[in-house]
């Protein structure tokens, strides 16, 4: 029996020996090599050059040969990420991963992404679509060359990619607007809200704070909502401390950028640092990436499957963008009558197409889409009216940004860009600074902000076009010698058209504009290293309020620990997290007392610190009782559902086990596999409300810094790596740096020499 059961553990070991092999041989035989090819449409050779980060740094004799060129090095680098960003947007996903997938599929069928971006190739501008079929001959030339080695994702799924054509590139764009602008649950939760009294409701929709950071003024200032005002009636209905949720961090979404001038650098001339936030992936969102085209330098991230740069400089302008904020989407409510909608006094017809997705296992799901004009009709017979869903809205400028020849033609080419709406701040050569916002916004009839759904059946509630390019307000050089956007309300009331009702919360850029200030205050000259330090500033002063109002009423250990606190997420400290789920629990009790529904909505933050410091008569007024019994009964639930969600052991909480980085690849669910797939998952300090934003999913999806005194030292680095290859050295190398910093610029500085041969592409 003893031999028997040593011979099954030898045959056991042998089998693992040769599963290992196996694999090992399958990764070394998809990891791409230096070798080069040939790309059908270059006019001349075109070489590529790596560095000891895997980045490459295209020199080509034109625009055309330049972007032909990025699609043979992104096909390269992340050919199983171009496939599953293609797949995502038709609806394709589910012939890869099975039923999992199918939530997402359903999704981007009703929206009908795939035949949006089909319809918009013709009507793109011609050296538009010539710049995507550029980047889809490098592309497709790649696929063609390493048929059968382009992954061992490939390899394991047993697939292999279909030719890469401009409608993809358009698909990928409009995941971007997804991910960017769908505000359809927001919208719909704040419908549900209508029903409660006006004071509640205004509470908690506000639409502006004390301290809003405002690069076009307001006329007049818009209030800040009051607190609910009840007459003292309801009776505080108390939520089980299981309730809370102690783990996701909703609204982390946003972005930073700000530009510094030149009388406040050290250098003389102006800074640009930006840094978008975004849901991390494996492979990362961007692919760093260095053109020189004709002797002209332009340096940053590209955006797998777009062309040219998305983020970065040129030789004259240093550009970053954060989202703006804009409402591009409303929701009607309809009233459907068999196969019609009703409009005014007459009925518009909802036209029907029938889904069809293949399921992996051989399974298929028909899934029937219904249509009015206005867009897809979504549960409950609402329609969605999207910019993203207009095929004649959908434009690529990308190459233009890399054709301009000064900073004039530069910044004019951002009229170009019609979506998603973005707050672009830029800083130049010549010393300028400044903000614009770019993309499409929708102009609607006085008195509606989209913020809810409405009326279908009223055709003037129809979309009245959009705001001309023109009349999109600038910013040029502001007194105050810097620029800052966040996601906060930068456009005031004196702008005439509406553009939001739901900005993100100011508190990031109160933040980034204050340390500026100490800075200018105290005669302190800004650098690289200084502005990367207000990348990496992990204070929140919402949060800070928000502790030091529930110290009276904790146990006398976590009185202690957050008694003083500055509002710094350190990842070695619980203080963040213990003022989270405070937050939280004072949210869910008040929402459970004025039986709100949850929701989201950005702006919020401010208006519950003013609950919170507020006196008993205004507790008493909002129909929350007692605010001591309130606050304690709130506390006391935050501690129980901490302690059910990371034990008894209060010292041992901290903030950094809470927030632990969690990206996972496609194949990484797979039971198995996350040891192969899966990126490391390091503790991580910040949190959605400092500048440095840190979930488990989201935050800081670069870091870029250019300083025009020295451009040629401008640093960029990226969560992960420039490969999406299993192995490869370049996968996570960037790691490190990303949370450590690189104030010196030695890890992450974009020009850096070659590393080996260079890569030759022919005609």
């Amino acid at each position: 029996m003893r031999r028997l059961a040593v011979r099954l553990l030898a045959a056991l070991a042998a089998l693992v020996l040769l599963l290992g092999l196996v694999l090992f041989v399958l990764v070394r035989r998809n990891l791409p090599g230096r070798e080069g090819g040939r790309v059908a449409g270059l006019s001349s050779e075109v070489t590529v050059e790596l560095d000891d980060r895997g980045i490459a740094t295209i020199r080509a004799a034109s625009v055309e040969d330049a972007l032909r060129a990025q699609g043979w090095v992104t096909a390269r680098d992340r050919a199983f990420q171009l496939e599953v960003l293609r797949r995502n947007a038709s609806g394709r996903l589910a012939e890869l991963f099975g039923s999992a997938a199918l939530p997402l599929d359903r999704r981007h069928r009703i929206y009908g992404f795939a035949e949006v971006a089909e319809a918009a190739v013709p009507l793109l501008p011609p050296r538009q679509r010539a710049d995507l079929e550029a980047f889809a001959s490098g592309v497709n030339a790649y696929f063609e060359a390493r048929r059968g080695r382009l992954g061992l994702e490939f390899e394991l799924l047993r697939v292999e990619p279909g030719p890469w054509r401009p409608a993809d590139s358009l698909a990928v764009l409009l995941l971007m607007y997804e991910q960017l602008t769908d505000g359809r649950e927001n919208e719909r939760d704040a419908g549900e809200l209508v029903s409660l009294p006006p004071s509640v409701r205004a509470f908690l929709l506000p639409r502006a704070t004390e301290d809003d950071v405002v690069l076009v003024p307001d006329a007049p200032p818009p209030a800040a909502p009051a607190l609910p005002d009840l007459g003292g009636a309801g009776v505080p209905a108390l939520p089980r401390a299981a309730a809370l949720d102690t783990e996701d961090e909703s609204l982390v979404a946003g972005s930073n950028a700000f530009a510094v001038s030149g009388s406040l650098t050290a250098s003389g001339k102006p800074i640009l640092a930006g840094d978008p936030h975004l849901g991390h992936e494996m492979p990362g969102v961007w692919l760093p990436m260095r053109f020189v085209v004709a002797g002209r330098t332009s340096e940053g991230v590209t955006l797998p499957g777009l062309p040219a740069l998305t983020i970065g400089r040129t030789d004259q302008v240093a550009w970053s963008f954060t989202n703006l904020q804009a409402d591009v989407q409303d929701l009607y409510r309809e009233q459907i009558e068999g196969d019609r909608a009703r409009r005014g006094g007459g009925f518009e017809p909802v036209a029907r197409r029938t889904e069809t997705i293949r399921v992996r296992g051989g399974g298929v799901e028909t899934l029937v889409v219904r249509s009015t004009p206005r867009g897809p009709l979504l549960e409950g017979d609402f329609s969605v009216r999207w910019t993203a869903l207009d095929a004649g809205n959908l434009r690529l400028p990308n190459g233009d940004l890399l054709r301009a020849r000064d900073e004039g033609e530069l910044l004019a080419a951002f009229d170009g860009f019609t979506g998603p709406p973005q707050n672009v701040v830029w800083a130049s050569r010549s010393g300028s600074i400044g903000w614009r916002p770019a993309g499409l916004l929708p102009v609607r009839r006085e008195g509606l902000d989209g913020s809810v759904p409405c009326d279908g059946s009223d055709p003037a509630n129809d979309w009245r076009g959009f705001v001309p390019m023109e009349e999109l307000p600038r910013v040029v050089d502001p007194p105050e010698g810097f620029v800052v956007t966040a996601n906060q309300r930068t456009i005031g009331t004196a702008y005439p058209y509406f553009v939001s009702a739901d900005w993100g919360h100011p508190g990031r850029a109160r933040r980034i504009r204050d340390l500026l200030l100490e800075a200018r205050a105290s005669g302190l000259k800004v650098t690289r290293r200084e502005a990367e330090a207000i990348q990496l500033d992990e204070r929140s002063e919402t949060m800070r309020r928000t502790a030091a109002a529930f110290v009276p009423f904790l146990p006398a250990d976590l009185a202690r620990l957050l008694d003083g606190w500055d509002g710094t997420a350190d990842a070695s400290s619980a203080r963040y997290l213990v003022a989270r789920a405070l937050r939280r629990a004072l949210r869910e009790r008040a929402l459970a007392a004025w039986r709100a529904p949850s929701f989201q909505w950005h702006l919020e933050g401010d208006n519950w610190n003013d609950l919170l410091e507020a006196d008993d008569e205004a507790f008493r007024a909002a129909g929350l009782g007692e605010r001591a019994a309130f606050l304690a009964g709130a506390a006391n639930d935050a501690v129980e559902a901490l302690a059910k969600r990371y034990g008894a052991d209060r010292p041992e909480w901290s903030w950094g086990e809470a927030n632990r980085l969690s990206v996972r690849h496609p194949l990484g669910h797979v039971p198995g596999l996350s040891w192969l797939f899966d990126p490391p998952r390091p503790v991580q300090s910040g949190a959605a409300t400092t500048p440095r934003a840190a979930s488990p999913s989201f935050g800081q999806s670069l870091r870029l810094l250019v300083d025009w005194g020295e451009p040629e030292a401008a640093t960029l680095v990226v969560p992960f790596g420039a490969s999406g290859h299993v192995s490869s050295a370049h996968r996570v190398d960037q790691l490190p740096s990303w949370r450590a910093g690189d104030p010196g610029g030695e890890t992450t500085r974009m020009s850096r020499p070659p590393s080996g041969p260079s890569i030759r592409l022919s005609p």
